[in-house]
């Protein structure tokens, strides 16, 4: 594919980046100046996404919506909506159909309401109880997001508002765009043709036994462009392949279509870039203090080599989370109000640390240590932990000879 340079360039990598953010950019949400650059370069900018992604992008006079297809459909984030608001999300996409111009939430209540004891197969919606109803609200404030929904009142008000349903006492006000409630919904085939609901992000896909060149390219670059880190342990022995064969065709589209840089190293591919992929590490309480200080005693005894290779059994785990609580009591009685303890530990810092992926489950009930948790590690005598976007991804084992890391200069 071409590069892109100068303003034109420079103009494609905002719309790519904002679509990669948010795959439904509304008119009514403050992107007028994206969607008028989407519809000015919508030739090359269908053509990047179509040859390196393998989705579609449409454009209309007043909405852009990028069609994506995950590249791990079982695979969330921290902070991801839950199984249930994501089934309401739909739900109430439904409902919407019924609605006109303007709707509150209490109505979007009923007619999920109504839907779900209409078919038996659907987990009855209960707005009568505190936890559904704080979840519709999750769900209302996403589509709040995405442009569907338009609180009718300012701001601290309407979140005023939607507390006041949570509790049972109120209700809030919003505008309805029907067009981009029809553009959210996105799958790569007709439901009526999958077996199953957990089949419908999978459909349509090449059979794995015989992916094709394009399959793989999609693949891996779908990876890099959802996931901070891209490991080559974790591919199919095809993706590995075609990955270490065009390691230098990946990083240049990243590169030339984003912005971003991209470091290569012997464990995998990494976009280091705060905006997109890269996650900050939470901060500011004493579960990312556990976290922080669970990391660095990993590494360490990764580095020192206390454990076979990465992993790491349970019974050392539980004596390296004893050293976290020593620093835990250094600061605070009490660990999220409770007492502070090895298993109390290990089941906070454990999850957060494998939501990052900087972690893994592995057999005996041990982990695996990940690359790229070196980079929240401190350096011996102190320092900075490396989070920022010059920071390095991977560390833990020894750095390819052909690192290819690409530069944090606009091309």
């Amino acid at each position: 594919m071409t590069r892109w340079n100068g303003d034109d360039g420079h103009e494609r990598r905002r719309v790519v980046r904002a679509l990669l953010l948010r795959p439904l950019l509304n008119a009514t949400g403050g992107h007028r100046q994206l969607i008028a650059l989407a519809r000015k370069h919508q030739t090359e900018l269908r053509a990047w996404f179509d040859h390196h992604l393998g989705w579609s992008l449409y454009v209309e006079r007043d909405r852009v919506r990028l069609f994506k297809t995950p590249a791990d459909p079982g695979r969330s984030g921290l902070g991801a909506p839950t199984a249930r608001q994501c089934a309401l999300y739909c739900l109430a996409l439904a409902a919407l159909e019924e609605t006109g111009r303007q709707t509150v939430i209490s109505h979007l209540a009923r007619r999920i309401a109504a839907y779900t004891a209409a078919h038996p197969a659907l987990r009855r919606f209960d707005a009568t109880t505190h936890g559904e109803r704080r979840d519709l609200v999750t769900v209302v404030r996403l589509l709040s997001r995405d442009g569907v929904l338009t609180p009718t009142r300012e701001a601290a008000q309407t979140t005023a508002d939607e507390q006041s349903y949570v509790e049972g006492t109120g209700d809030a006000l919003y505008d309805v765009d029907h067009r981009a409630a029809v553009l959210l919904l996105s799958l790569p085939t007709l439901p009526s043709q999958t077996t199953g609901p957990q089949r419908l992000p999978e459909a349509g896909a090449e059979p794995a036994h015989a992916p094709s060149e394009q399959t793989l390219r999609h693949a891996l670059m779908r990876r890099l462009v959802d996931h901070p880190v891209v490991h080559l342990d974790e591919l199919t022995a095809d993706e590995r392949a075609y990955c270490l064969e065009h390691r230098r065709e990946l990083t240049e589209a990243v590169r030339y279509g984003l912005g971003a840089r991209v470091e290569a190293r012997g464990e995998g591919l990494a976009v280091i870039d705060d905006e997109l992929t890269d996650r900050v590490f939470p901060a500011g309480s004493i579960a990312s203090f556990a976290a922080l200080v669970f990391a660095d005693l990993l590494v360490r005894e990764v580095r020192s080599g206390g454990s076979s290779a990465s992993y790491v059994p349970r019974t050392r785990l539980r004596e390296l989370a004893e050293e976290v609580c020593g620093h835990l009591l250094a600061v605070t009685e009490k660990f999220q109000s409770r007492p502070i303890t090895p298993d109390r530990v290990l089941e906070t810092v454990v999850p957060l640390l494998a939501g990052f992926d900087l972690v893994a489950p592995a057999t005996g009930e041990g982990i695996e240590v990940r690359p790229a948790i070196a980079r929240y590690h401190a350096p011996p005598g102190g320092g900075v932990r490396r989070t920022s976007t010059r920071s390095m991804a991977f560390g833990l084992e020894t750095a390819d000879p052909t690192n290819e890391t690409a530069s944090d200069d606009t091309p």
